[in-house]
């Protein structure tokens, strides 16, 4: 058994990092939240709108991810600051978080004035500092949710990251953990494959119709989405097809059976492979896994990225060389070292996926027991909700 040293929550998760968050319930509370985390320290979680002028699908699915920010393993307590007329306030928020079994407080501009919101806060959150505690409990791998995530994808990604993770997501199912995958319209070309590897038919169905509908609602708004793939970055990259791109991104999964589906930003339903209905876009895909609970993400990149996330670590995967020399202060794990062995020495690329999984596990191990990945230790925090219909 894989031992990780971590914090246990009141309601039974077990968290990875301990951190003080500042949630934005709107745009136009984003200043106090910013000068709140950077008067104490606290993560912030800003919006690009938040809870104005959305209706339907849209307000159910940011109230859901803002609750999974605040319920989130990682994060210790929670302080939701708002302006006071939006259509969910941070009060209603707060009050959602703790219905989960979580710590959050809220304060109301309206309510206090700016000036005496940032005060307040700053004095409310250096209060819960000192009663944080430190990392003392024990947990195991099987209470891990991991999220994969890949992004500016070239040649090496479906040739070597992509399969390396594959081969840690099986180690990792093996042992107990729960892992979730993403972006549902880059997966076209190669749903057929994933559905096959269902639990039951009822999976299999589900997962086909997310799929079907992502294609058509793209195709409904004149779009041809399969002639708008690859991106010219995946082109750059080497890349020729979407069903080339999608082969390789799905080789993250593993060899182990899907065993259901999510909506965007909800909580896997039960142990191993899940899919979430997300989008390929990479801050909206890492933002709805991290509401998703996912304590570490998973990153592969050909050509790179910087991109973090506010409370889920975020590791970056690389097999290309240039990227892994380039963009050394972004890469976390760099088996570039597979193309190499492949050309200079024939080696079996089966053995050496293998030894890049094991890197990869050797990672996740030690980012869970507090190593920073290189997106923490930049300050990455990127966050932004994915929605889907009209703003009022």
């Amino acid at each position: 058994m894989i031992e990780i040293r971590g914090w246990r929550r009141d309601n039974g998760d077990f968290g990875i990092r301990n951190h003080i968050v500042v949630l934005s319930s709107v745009a136009c509370a984003n200043h106090a939240t910013l000068e709140i985390a950077r008067r104490t320290g606290a993560i912030p979680v800003i919006q690009e709108e938040g809870a104005c002028g959305m209706f339907g699908e849209d307000r159910k699915r940011f109230i859901r991810c803002m609750v999974g920010v605040g319920a989130h393993p990682n994060v210790a307590w929670t302080l939701v600051v708002g302006l006071g007329c939006e259509g969910v306030d941070s009060h209603q928020l707060a009050d959602k978080i703790t219905n989960k079994g979580r710590e959050a407080e809220s304060l109301l501009i309206q309510e206090e004035g700016m000036k005496k919101t940032i005060e307040k806060g700053v004095e409310i959150i250096n209060r819960i500092k000192k009663s944080l505690k430190p990392r003392e409990e024990s947990g195991t791998l099987e209470e891990l949710i991991i999220g994969l995530k890949c992004g500016a994808s070239d040649y090496t990604s479906g040739l070597i990251s992509n399969p390396a993770v594959g081969k840690a997501v099986d180690f990792l199912i093996e042992h107990g953990a729960t892992v979730m995958f993403t972006e549902r319209l880059e997966v076209v070309g190669a749903e057929h494959i994933l559905a096959k590897r269902a639990r039951s038919k009822k999976v299999a169905e589900d997962f086909l119709r997310r799929i079907k509908k992502a294609v058509e609602d793209v195709n409904r708004i004149g779009v041809d989405w399969i002639g708008s793939q690859p991106s010219m970055g995946n082109i750059r990259g080497g890349l020729t097809t979407i069903e080339e791109k999608s082969l390789g991104a799905i080789k993250k999964t593993g060899n182990s059976p899907l065993e259901g589906c999510v909506d965007y930003g909800e909580r896997p339903k039960g142990k191993g492979l899940c899919f979430m209905d997300g989008p390929g876009y990479d801050v909206k895909a890492v933002s709805g896994l991290m509401c998703g609970g996912a304590n570490i993400i998973l990153f592969t990149t050909g050509l790179g990225t910087y991109l973090g996330s506010p409370v889920s670590p975020v590791i970056k995967i690389t097999g290309n060389p240039k990227t892994a020399k380039l963009l050394a202060d972004a890469i976390d794990v760099d088996l570039s070292f597979i193309l190499k062995e492949i050309v200079s020495k024939g080696t079996s690329l089966d053995e050496l996926l293998g030894l890049g999984g094991k890197r990869i596990v050797e990672k996740i191990i030690s980012v869970a027991n507090g190593k920073l990945t290189k997106a923490e230790k930049s300050g990455h925090i990127e966050f932004s909700i994915e929605r889907i219909g009209i703003t009022a």
